[in-house]
C-alpha cells in the first residue's frame, strides 16, 4: 500500500499538527467485539501517532501498529482482525479499491472499520480536504460488499449530527462495520 509521493508530503505535513492522529485507547464497540470473538492477532490499519490498541496487546493477542507516516513497519501476512478507525476516508481515491483488497487479504476472520463519511474538520496543505473520499454509507457498503467471501454481521450509521466552526457547518456522519469472513 502505497501512497503517492506528493500525497505523502502531505501527510508528513498533516500528521506534524498536534491534534492529528491521536486517537487513545480501543473503544468500546471492539473491546465488547472481542469478547465474543475469538481473536488473537490485530492489524491497527492508520495508528496515527499512538499505538491506541496496545492495551489490548497479551501473551495471547498480538497487535500490529501501522500508519504511512508515524508506524511504516511492514504489514503482517495475516491477522485475524483488521481494523481501521477514521482511515479509510484519507486513502487516496484511485487507490481505495487496492487498499480494500490487501486489507480483505491479510484478515482472515474479520473485518472492522470505523469511516467517517464527511468532510473533514482539517485542510492538507495544499488546500484539500484532508477527507479525500466523502462518501456516504451506502457508498462504503457496495463497495466492501463487492469483495468476495465476507458478509457483513453489524453495521451503524450515526448522524449526520452539525458541527459548527465559525461559519460553517459540517454534518457528521460516521459509517462502522464489522464483517465476518465466510
Amino acid at each position: 500500500m502505497q501512497n503517492s509521493p506528493e500525497y505523502t508530503l502531505q501527510l508528513e505535513k498533516l500528521h506534524s499538527a498536534k491534534s492529528f492522529g491521536t486517537a487513545t485507547g480501543a473503544p468500546n464497540i471492539l473491546t465488547d467485539f472481542l469478547k465474543d470473538h475469538p481473536v488473537t492477532s490485530i492489524l491497527d490499519f492508520g495508528c496515527g501517532k499512538g499505538t491506541p490498541l496496545d492495551s489490548l496487546k497479551s501473551s495471547t493477542m498480538d497487535i500490529h501498529s501501522y500508519d504511512p507516516i508515524t508506524h511504516p513497519i511492514e504489514l503482517p501476512e495475516s491477522v485475524d482482525l483488521v481494523y481501521s478507525r477514521d482511515v479509510l476516508e484519507h486513502i487516496e481515491p484511485e487507490q481505495i479499491d487496492t487498499v480494500l483488497e490487501n486489507l480483505f487479504t491479510i484478515g482472515t476472520k474479520y473485518q472492522h472499520h470505523f469511516i467517517a463519511c464527511h468532510p473533514a474538520k482539517k485542510r492538507l496543505s495544499d488546500g484539500r480536504n484532508a477527507h479525500l473520499i466523502i462518501e456516504d454509507p451506502q457508498w462504503w457498503k457496495d463497495k466492501i460488499e463487492q469483495i468476495p467471501g465476507w458478509k457483513i454481521i453489524y453495521e451503524n450509521i450515526k448522524g449526520p449530527k452539525p458541527f459548527v466552526r465559525g461559519n460553517v457547518t459540517i454534518d457528521v456522519v460516521k459509517y462502522t462495520v464489522i464483517l465476518e469472513k465466510v
